[in-house]
């Protein structure tokens, strides 16, 4: 007999898939500590259980108050589960929790308790089911994201931490040990969360079902949480495990959509340019913003940019026009930063381990009250701030080299929790300076993403980004830089393109753009989109679907064979 967990499985879709994996006779463990949509806890109603409505439809099945946020007490759930039936052969992690929180709003706590359960949770059923499942050479892990993790959603800590979730399955999943897979679904339906949002959505008087906090999505039509059950156990089981590796599939249980990662869009040369600011100069306006509104290249044709390469314009020293604010704890960062921003007219105030003419707090701050009165402080000092650019470092050992890939993916994403909500609390103080001073401030954000967990943080702190102008009334301009390659080898064109960014008018179309700089070159990453959709009416999933499927994904062999 099969083994699965369902963490979540107490209400919901983490039921509904519960019981749909008792009908086809797995056992399953439910996974849930009994807490309201918020995460506090709450008194049972009186009524069955998942696993007793399991029991009694002729399945086997138990119950586990267990949470995903403690990490001994899942060990020894999956470990014991081993050693009672021998295997642990699926776990299914839908746990979640929902607190108002948003690019400029929600308290820390709420965003630190959400983090916790959806991310630092997935981590943890990952750290205790991976090892188990690599020893047995099998298992099935499948993770649960969401719509506002790769739409332009202003869920502030639920889209941060979903977008993390499809970045670490897209990584782990293809270096997932022998007979082990990892995937994700990304699910719509009339869930606790979601009737929570409709409630506040009618009390502020609107009745469409759609608002920032849905990326445009309608709430007001979505299937209840019984039509995802048969689509979470397909997307659990065999036939789809036996060839899907590290994807995400959306569902609303009448339908399946293959969500493609971020992919390069346009790709350009910083190496050996004549002059690099002149280059982004003609860049930004010619390929980057058109790709970024397209989400498409408008290559193909002529070149666009050749002469850029080459030319040296003459330019004349700016003089000083604004003040721009530079927060690191790499003194070299803070000095090629603050290099490329005053060459732009912007005199730098340094916060951390740089300090210029116009010496900030020798450390950054921590925390969100402490981080705004920190940045509202040397607005106060230094005069009016025009830009705030912040590039904290992930510096961390590296595992040893005998490390399997999939562990080693695991340790770099030790602590990412802390590091996304440093990174929210300092585009929320450049929201809160906007506010204050009805002004407009642009915020770069320099993410080290030289590992596994670095990426999952660029790709969390874009997904805030996205929703920066519609939540500040057009005041903030966010914009994220995925920092791919050595310092060494990309302080120049990070600290120019930041610069670019910082302090020109065609740059405002890159907000939230997914940007990224390599050791010779910088480009611009789509954002993760649905790429095709299979249609079949639901809630049961036909025999069919798993070959249309693996058709979209993986492409259609019949056809591939074809002379």
């Amino acid at each position: 007999m099969s083994v699965a967990v369902v963490t979540g499985g107490a209400v919901g879709i983490g039921a509904a898939i519960a019981e749909e994996l008792g009908r086809q006779g797995v056992f399953v463990v439910t996974v849930d500590p009994g807490v309201a949509v918020d995460g506090t806890p709450q008194h049972g109603g009186g009524e069955r259980s998942t696993a007793e409505r399991i029991v009694t439809a002729g399945g086997r099945a138990r119950a586990s108050n267990v949470s995903v946020t403690d990490a001994a007490a899942v060990g020894e759930l999956f470990s014991g589960l081993v050693d009672e039936f021998g295997s642990l052969d699926a776990v299914v992690n839908v746990a979640g929790i929902s607190r108002p929180t948003g690019f400029a709003t929600g308290v820390e706590d709420d965003w630190r308790a959400v983090l916790a359960v959806h991310l630092d949770g997935y981590l943890t059923v990952l750290r205790a089911a991976l090892p188990i499942m690599a020893a047995a050479g099998h298992g099935r892990i499948l993770g649960v994201t969401s719509g506002s993790g790769w739409r332009a959603a202003d869920a502030g800590a639920y889209s941060a931490a979903k977008r993390a979730v499809a970045a670490l399955t897209w990584r782990i999943g293809h270096v997932a040990p022998p007979g082990v897979t990892v995937n994700a679904l990304s699910p719509i339906a009339a869930t606790r969360m979601v009737l929570g949002a409709l409630q506040r959505q009618a009390g502020a008087g609107n009745t469409s079902g759609r608002d920032a906090a849905t990326g445009g999505v309608s709430l007001g039509a979505v299937p209840p949480p019984e039509h995802l059950g048969p689509v979470g156990a397909y997307l659990a089981g065999d036939p789809f495990s036996s060839w899907c590796q590290g994807q995400i599939v959306f569902s609303n249980g009448a339908e399946l959509a293959w969500v493609v990662p971020p992919h390069l869009l346009e790709v350009v040369r910083s190496a050996d340019v004549a002059s690099l600011p002149h280059l982004l100069d003609a860049l930004g306006p010619a390929v980057l913003g058109p790709a970024e509104a397209a989400q498409a290249t408008n290559g193909g044709g002529n070149p666009r940019v050749v002469s850029a390469f080459d030319d040296v314009p003459d330019v004349r020293p700016a003089t000083t026009t604004a003040r721009g604010v530079v927060v690191t704890d790499d003194a070299s960062w803070g000095a090629a930063l603050a290099e490329a921003l005053a060459a732009r007219g912007i005199e730098c105030v340094g916060v951390g381990a740089w300090q210029g003419r116009e010496r900030g707090p020798d450390q950054p701050a921590r925390g969100f009250d402490a981080i705004t009165g920190q940045l509202a402080a040397v607005a106060r000092d230094a005069g009016p701030v025009d830009v705030v650019v912040v590039a904290l470092t992930d510096a961390r050992d590296h595992s040893p080299p005998e490390v399997p890939a999939w562990q080693r993916v695991l340790d770099e994403h030790s602590g990412i929790t802390d590091r996304i909500r440093t990174d929210a609390a300092w585009v929320r103080a450049v929201s809160d300076l906007a506010a204050a001073t009805e002004a407009p401030v642009r915020v770069v954000t320099v993410v080290d993403a030289t590992t596994a967990g670095g990426k999952s943080r660029a790709q969390s702190a874009a997904q805030l980004a996205r929703a920066a102008h519609g939540a500040t009334a057009d005041r903030v301009d966010a914009f994220v830089i995925s920092v791919e390659a050595a310092p060494e080898s990309t302080l120049l064109p990070v600290s120019e393109l930041s610069a670019y960014l910082a302090c020109t008018p065609d740059a405002g179309a890159l907000s939230g753009a997914e940007l990224v700089a390599d050791a010779e070159w910088i480009g611009l990453r789509s954002h993760p989109a649905p790429a095709a959709t299979i249609s079949f009416g639901g809630p049961v999933v036909p025999d069919w679907v798993d070959a249309a499927l693996r058709a979209v994904v993986v492409g259609d062999a019949r056809r591939s064979e074809t002379p």
